[in-house]
C-alpha cells in the first residue's frame, strides 16, 4: 500500500516537471517571437530608437554568449560593480519636478564601460535591480528622446565586443 502511494506521488511529480518544462519552453519561444516583432515594429515607427533593439550588447544574454564562444578568458565586471553602475543609471531618472532626468550621469556610466560585455552585465544588473520587470532597453526608450538615444548608441557602438586577459 505504501509503495503504491510512493509510485503515485513520483508519477505526479514527474508529470508536473514535464508540464513545467513544456510551458517554460513555450513561453521562451513566445517571448523571442514577440521580441522580433517589436524590433521590426520599432524600425517602422521609430527608426532612430530601433538601434537600441539592434544593439546586442544591451541584450540580457550577450555576455554569456561571448564567454561561451570566445575561446579565451574574457574580462568581466565584478557583479557588485555592475550593480553599482545599474544603480547609477537608475538614480539618473528623476521626476520632472525634481529637475528631470540626468542624461550626463547616464552617459558617464556608459563612458566608464570598456566593452560591450560590460554593457551587457550592467543591463543584466539593471534588469535584476528592477525585479526582472523592466529591462534597460525599455527604460531608455521610455525616458530618452531620439537624440539622447543616439548619444547612448554613439558611446556603445565603438566599444569592442569583449576584451581578453
Amino acid at each position: 500500500m505504501k509503495r503504491n502511494w510512493i509510485i503515485i506521488v513520483g508519477v505526479v511529480a514527474a508529470s508536473g516537471c514535464v508540464v513545467s518544462i513544456y510551458f517554460s519552453y513555450k513561453r521562451n519561444r513566445q517571448n523571442k517571437r514577440a521580441s522580433e516583432f517589436i524590433k521590426e515594429l520599432m524600425q517602422v515607427l521609430k527608426p532612430a530608437t530601433a538601434g537600441l533593439l539592434a544593439e546586442p550588447a544591451l541584450g540580457l544574454g550577450y555576455k554569456d554568449e561571448i564567454v561561451k564562444n570566445a575561446g579565451r578568458q574574457v574580462i568581466v565586471l565584478n557583479d557588485k560593480v555592475a550593480e553599482d553602475y545599474a544603480n547609477q543609471i537608475k538614480s539618473a531618472w528623476n521626476h520632472w519636478l525634481r529637475g528631470g532626468d540626468n542624461e550626463q550621469k547616464l552617459y558617464a556610466v556608459f563612458r566608464a564601460l570598456k566593452d560591450k560585455v560590460q554593457v551587457s552585465q550592467v543591463a543584466n544588473a539593471y534588469w535584476r535591480l528592477n525585479d526582472r520587470k523592466v529591462n534597460l532597453i525599455d527604460r531608455l526608450n521610455e525616458r530618452l528622446d531620439e537624440k539622447e538615444i543616439g548619444n547612448v548608441l554613439s558611446i556603445i557602438n565603438p566599444l569592442p565586443a569583449f576584451r581578453t586577459v
